[in-house]
């Protein structure tokens, strides 16, 4: 009976180690699998953008301004970034050499989160780390994000373009209106700009408005009567524009358009403001609207609902918030 067992268990064994022997040589050949051990940091990038653009086609696009910033640092030093050279060594020098290049320190904190995202991916493709490679703390001054008053916001609301860019081309005239018309009503809809170019009539059910966020998959409920800062001018943008996004262009764009309107406007009182370079704090006065963007909006419906005294789950709820210290970020003083 013990040689009959242990010759069942003989063959058992046999058959484990050959099925996985056929494993290990089918992992070889598999094209989904993939091994980053011996790659560069480059290479690395690259096969991240190859993997995971095929679920976000925009994310090579997302990653441009990382990858020819350290182009530009591997053309400096003369070197080939290896993974494992990312340390908290590394991300002192990177982000010093990033603000003498006069970069903004937001922009500098994207693309540390997405190298550090980059890395976190490339870890379970062997790619060889640095187990320092997460340390980095960028200290940005809030100061430098603003929010808007409900004066300011019917003020641009009501600013009349057709009159103040009379000696200009109709089609520019019709893109301030559109970007105008932007501005406002995410200033009431509460939405980043990726989701205010996404509005259809599906997200509207009489006075309120839903979307599922792109950036979070939350779900942002808004009642407009309740927390738009003016409901009725809420109501007319989206009944001119067919309750769809009066201008779907390019952040890029938008911003472009957006700081001129905001000078033309008139919002151009001096906002002290700190900026953190080659680690120091400097004061500077720049006018407001240079620091007004498509993410001011955001910001200004929360400030102004809170400073209403709206009920802070509520406002949770509009923005699509989860977590109660970033949506208290977006609270700014005036």
């Amino acid at each position: 009976m013990n040689a009959l067992r242990q010759q069942i268990t003989t063959k058992t064994n046999d058959a484990t180690l050959h099925d996985f022997k056929a494993y290990l040589e089918h992992s070889l050949r598999d094209p989904f699998t993939m091994n980053l051990k011996d790659c560069s940091l480059m290479e690395v990038i690259r096969a991240c953008i190859k993997s995971k653009s095929k679920l976000h086609p925009n994310y090579r696009e997302s990653l441009g301004g990382l990858i020819h910033n350290l182009k530009i640092l591997e053309e400096h030093y003369h070197i080939d970034l290896q993974p494992v050279q990312v340390t908290d060594v590394f991300w002192g020098y990177f982000i010093s050499f990033c603000e003498q290049r006069g970069l903004k320190l937001s922009t500098i904190e994207t693309m540390c989160n997405q190298l550090r995202s980059v890395l976190n991916w490339a870890v379970k493709y062997n790619a060889t780390v640095s187990p320092t490679y997460t340390d980095f703390d960028i200290k940005r001054p809030r100061n430098q994000e603003i929010a808007l008053t409900a004066d300011e916001v019917s003020r641009i609301s009501y600013f009349d373009i057709d009159r103040f860019y009379a000696d200009r081309r109709s089609d520019f005239r019709e893109t301030m209106h559109k970007v105008r018309d932007m501005f406002v009503l995410s200033c009431n809809l509460f939405q980043r700009h990726s989701d205010m170019i996404r509005i259809d009539p599906g997200c509207f059910e009489r006075n309120i408005f839903r979307i599922t966020q792109q950036k979070t998959g939350n779900l942002a409920v808004v009642n407009i009567d309740l927390y738009s800062i003016e409901p009725k001018t809420t109501y007319r943008i989206l009944e001119k524009y067919g309750y769809r996004a009066p201008y779907t262009a390019t952040i890029g764009n938008y911003n472009y358009y957006l700081h001129q309107l905001m000078r033309d406007i008139g919002l151009v009182d001096p906002v002290r403001i700190e900026e953190r370079r080659n680690g120091k704090l400097e004061a500077l006065s720049v006018p407001k609207w240079k620091l007004i963007s498509s993410h001011t909006a955001r910001r200004t419906a929360i400030t102004v609902n809170v400073l209403r005294g709206h009920n802070v789950h509520e406002l949770r709820r509009c923005s699509g918030h989860t977590d109660l210290r970033v949506f208290d970020n977006y609270v700014r003083d005036y």
